[in-house]
């Protein structure tokens, strides 16, 4: 993803923000919860520790499932009914609040972004972000009794890939955070000269993007850590 700066003392500079890691879980949410089958090319995180009220997962489910009508998709998911505009995360040790950034290069039309960079910097192209799509330009991904195909998710981020020319690095390994099904990735982009990694988060007509991008090998560890912290303490208010 590109972000462009916005213009201060040192003046407009465009860079490409890369999305975001952690490690994470599948939720186990109560309602109409199918089995989820394996897909091929993807792969389940380890097991997280449960939070103090029951549920397995990065970050606190949140309240919103309904009774399940209808038939839910055979590779499903279960997805809670929030809004992502309200997504929060504390800030990651060792970072501090960034402003000026915005997304430039958006893959599902207008964003919210958040932004943390290193107390350390070594360069103004070092930054962890979470940017909230409010729509998805590209249209909804069905829900059907309480659940997103995982088919439909993946399809949908091939898209993504199309538009930011994004090659992967490591295994694709799907999960949960909050309550919604999440894909974490780590991506080169050749034509920009950047890597980044980062999660999809898919609500209910809402897209969260949880991503960290990084300019060298030196900065790389610092950013994959934030994006783990930021993924593993996300909540929905």
């Amino acid at each position: 993803m590109f972000l462009r700066r916005g213009r201060g003392a040192t003046g407009v500079a465009s860079l490409f923000v890369l999305a975001v890691a952690v490690v994470a879980t599948t939720a186990v949410l109560a309602g109409c919860a199918g089995g989820v089958p394996g897909l091929p090319g993807f792969s389940s995180g380890p097991t997280a520790t449960p939070s103090p009220t029951g549920s397995a997962g990065l970050g606190d489910i949140p309240p919103g499932f309904i009774e399940c009508e209808g038939e839910p998709p055979k590779d499903g998911e279960l997805v809670a009914d929030v809004d992502l505009t309200k997504l929060t995360a504390p800030d990651p040790p060792g970072f501090e609040r960034a402003y000026g950034y915005m997304e430039d290069n958006p893959v599902e039309g207008a964003s919210e972004g958040q932004y943390w960079v290193p107390e350390d910097q070594l360069d103004f192209l070092d930054v962890a972000s979470i940017n909230v799509y409010p729509q998805m330009e590209l249209g909804p991904l069905s829900v059907t009794c309480n659940e997103i195909s995982w088919r439909e998710i993946i399809d949908r981020i091939d898209k993504y890939h199309e538009i930011n020319g994004a090659e992967i690095i490591e295994e694709t390994t799907r999960s949960s955070v909050a309550g919604m099904p999440a894909v974490r990735e780590e991506v080169s982009l050749p034509r920009s000269g950047y890597d980044y990694v980062g999660w999809w988060i898919f609500g209910r007509g809402q897209l969260a993007h949880v991503y960290c991008q990084w300019t060298s090998e030196a900065a790389r560890q610092e950013l994959v850590d934030a994006c783990d912290t930021l993924a593993a303490t996300i909540v929905v208010e």
